[in-house]
């Protein structure tokens, strides 16, 4: 990957960090619309990757036998903030095939949000797999095993048939071989995929517009996709970029993060797609870029605007609370998606 700064953090009158990354906006029928740095590098999608992994479970029938709602769905694509709301609906799912939280091969940690943490902490309980960001996941996982008799043991490892099939999903839609995808391990232990990242763009611009997928995932992509924008809570929760982005945006996009610097978003009826790669994995300034994109592409009115205008010009306080600096980015958009030549859109 060849990267270009993205977003600095300035203190005072220096620029004292920065971040460099790519960029790809890409359509439908996989033309680079306009990018930033060269995206044709590989990195792993990481989180990004769960609404096309929930795919299968739609389309083998597991949604419809076990009645998932648009709550337990959005919840399998989500990075989640281990609030209430989250380890409950987790736990029903997995209540839904008779299973519980000790078949959940995800390991645990402490919730991100730092409220549901201190209560946890407080309480003395014991921090069980439900509290992983990755539960929702691996409990949809888990359902579609049960729904397909296949094995719940070791269903994260590559050779397991619940992996081998997301890895088909994953290589079906960005349309690339199977052996073309990489496959590492994430950190919730269970496969993760390496592709270009402006293949990234390209597997949320076919989400996001189903119409131009196969004929058998049209539907499981439209569900998914409303389930996440009908109840953007479940994918993060309090403060977090991906719900208060399809919050504020109202059924104009999907969006995803994933670690170490990944977010993708998918634009409704626009025929487009988004990824952004961080290349030292930090994520603080993919807010703002995101915001700042959205913005030059007039995806955003002005009302949305201002329900995202933290993300405009994050601000950096010390530990006693002083604004000390911001969060800029260094690019123009507009002026890329401008000057971007007709003929290495093909």
């Amino acid at each position: 990957m060849v990267t270009v700064p993205l977003v600095n953090l300035v203190r005072g009158p220096i620029v004292e960090s920065s971040h460099r990354g790519v960029v790809a906006l890409v359509d439908v029928k996989g033309n680079v619309v306009a990018k930033l740095g060269l995206p044709a590098g590989k990195t792993y999608i990481r989180s990004s990757a769960k609404p096309i992994q929930v795919l299968p479970l739609l389309i083998l029938g597991a949604a419809e036998k076990y009645n998932l709602t648009d709550r337990e769905l959005a919840l399998m694509c989500a990075s989640h903030n281990g609030e209430e709301i989250h380890v409950e609906t987790a736990r029903g799912i997995l209540e839904k095939v008779g299973l519980t939280e000790m078949d959940l091969e995800c390991g645990t940690h402490l919730p991100y949000d730092k409220e549901s943490a201190r209560k946890l902490m407080a309480r003395g309980e014991e921090i069980s797999p439900l509290y992983s960001n990755c539960s929702g996941k691996h409990a949809g996982m888990l359902l579609l095993c049960q729904h397909m008799g296949w094995p719940t043991k070791g269903y994260v490892k590559a050779e397991h048939p619940l992996q081998q099939l997301m890895h088909e999903t994953i290589a079906e839609i960005a349309e690339m071989n199977r052996e073309e995808v990489d496959i590492g391990i994430d950190g919730c232990g269970v496969v993760v995929f390496g592709l270009p990242v402006e293949k990234m763009a390209f597997l949320f611009a076919r989400l996001a517009n189903p119409e131009s997928l196969p004929s058998s995932y049209q539907e499981a992509a439209l569900r998914v996709t409303q389930a996440m924008e009908n109840e953007p809570y479940m994918v993060a929760g309090r403060g977090r970029l991906c719900t208060e982005l399809m919050q504020a945006t109202s059924g104009k996009l999907v969006g995803k993060g994933g670690a170490e610097g990944v977010y993708c978003i998918g634009l409704h009826g626009r025929d487009q797609g988004l990824a952004v790669k961080i290349e030292d994995g930090n994520s603080r300034g993919l807010g703002t870029i995101i915001y700042h994109i959205l913005d030059a592409l007039e995806v955003l009115t002005e009302e949305e605007k201002e329900e995202l205008k933290r993300y405009r010009l994050p601000v950096i306080k010390n530990r006693r609370g002083d604004e000390v600096g911001n969060l800029r980015t260094c690019f123009d958009f507009k002026k890329v998606v401008r000057e971007m030549p007709q003929w290495t859109r093909n």
